[in-house]
């Protein structure tokens, strides 16, 4: 039932409770249906992932990170998967985020790989299993993949 409206200026509270839908007369609460998370009326986070890099200290392997960003307007917990891939090679792996991604926050995640191959065209996915599924539901789904990298380009 609805507690808001049934309290008595003395804490009493009655023994039949007035339906919140009907309460108060002029403009009822009908509260039941409500489930409004954040300000906005379809609040979602929305998960970039950009700065691709790798340590060129270590190629032809690949020591890669990026950076995640959560630019909506509802946040998400730790655990978000960002996966790599080679345009050749395919999928490389994944790494999961650390900590939650509040609307604004970013979290730089690292991914390191063996590589035999010079000259590597690399991008990263967040809210990708490596599987091309995600598991969050964004306000934008198609911004999830990040510029595409050149590195380890051999010097000839």
């Amino acid at each position: 039932m609805d507690h808001i409206t049934n309290v008595g200026l003395l804490g009493e509270i009655p023994k039949v409770e007035p339906p919140n839908w009907a309460t108060p007369a002029v403009n009822p609460y009908n509260s039941y249906r409500r489930n409004a998370q954040g300000a906005k009326a379809f609040c979602a986070p929305d998960l970039q992932v950009y700065d691709v890099d790798v340590d060129y200290a270590k190629c032809p392997d690949l020591a890669m990170t990026a950076w995640v960003a959560n630019l909506g307007c509802l946040g998400v917990g730790p655990g978000v998967p960002v996966s790599f891939y080679e345009e050749q090679l395919g999928y490389l792996g994944t790494t999961m985020t650390v900590g939650p991604l509040v609307a604004g926050a970013a979290e730089q995640v690292k991914l390191s790989v063996n590589n035999a191959v010079e000259s590597v065209h690399i991008y990263a996915v967040v809210d990708d299993d490596g599987m091309n599924k995600g598991g969050l539901n964004e306000c934008k789904e198609d911004n999830n993949k990040s510029d595409v990298l050149l590195a380890c380009v051999n010097p000839q």
